[in-house]
């Protein structure tokens, strides 16, 4: 009888597995998009390197945090002057931001950068960085921003494993798409 039982309770499960399980073992992901991680401590100079030795197109940047040795007072100076940069805001969404720590009375700039596959930006960022007085900083438990990849679609998941084996690349993935429901209490 407990054989039975056990055998029933096996057929169960079983049947109650759906084909939407394969969804996870395969899930779907934005066509010619990779994401990397920068390996925290890693430098803005080691980043554009990486990006240029790469040789592919940028999507964008983000998960930057600078500070700036301007005073407090310069807060919004600072993000006059990046925001006007055709590299640093989309135009509608996604503009540089920062505040004054309340505590260290210090400037912290939150940048999201695009097109940094292109050189003159890079160097204009680096300018920025000199006349604002900025200056990276890293939280040790957190990566040193993050790289949205163009890649020839159909070779996601070879510059997926490309990334992984470069010395800065703390991780890199797919653009996955994740499928989101609301629920109303």
């Amino acid at each position: 009888m407990q054989k039975l039982f056990i055998l029933f309770a096996l057929m169960g499960l079983l049947s109650s597995c759906s084909k939407d399980d394969s969804d996870m073992e395969n899930p779907a992901f934005v066509p010619g998009e990779v994401i990397v991680g920068i390996k925290s401590g890693t430098d803005i100079h080691a980043l554009f390197n990486f990006i240029n030795e790469v040789g592919l197109e940028v999507d964008n940047i983000h998960a930057l945090t600078f500070t700036s040795l301007l005073p407090p007072g310069d807060l919004q100076f600072v993000l006059d002057i990046l925001n006007e940069k055709n590299y640093t805001n989309d135009g509608i969404n996604w503009f540089v931001n920062g505040y004054v720590h309340r505590q260290t009375n210090q400037i912290w700039i939150f940048p999201r950068l695009f097109d940094m596959h292109t050189l003159a930006y890079q160097q204009d960022w680096l300018t920025a960085m000199d006349d604002l007085k900025l200056q990276e900083e890293h939280i040790m438990d957190l990566n040193s921003g993050s790289i949205l990849f163009k890649v020839p679609k159909g070779q996601e998941i070879k510059w997926e494993n490309k990334f992984e084996t470069h010395a800065i690349v703390d991780w890199a993935e797919l653009n996955y798409i994740a499928d989101i429901e609301l629920h109303n209490n």
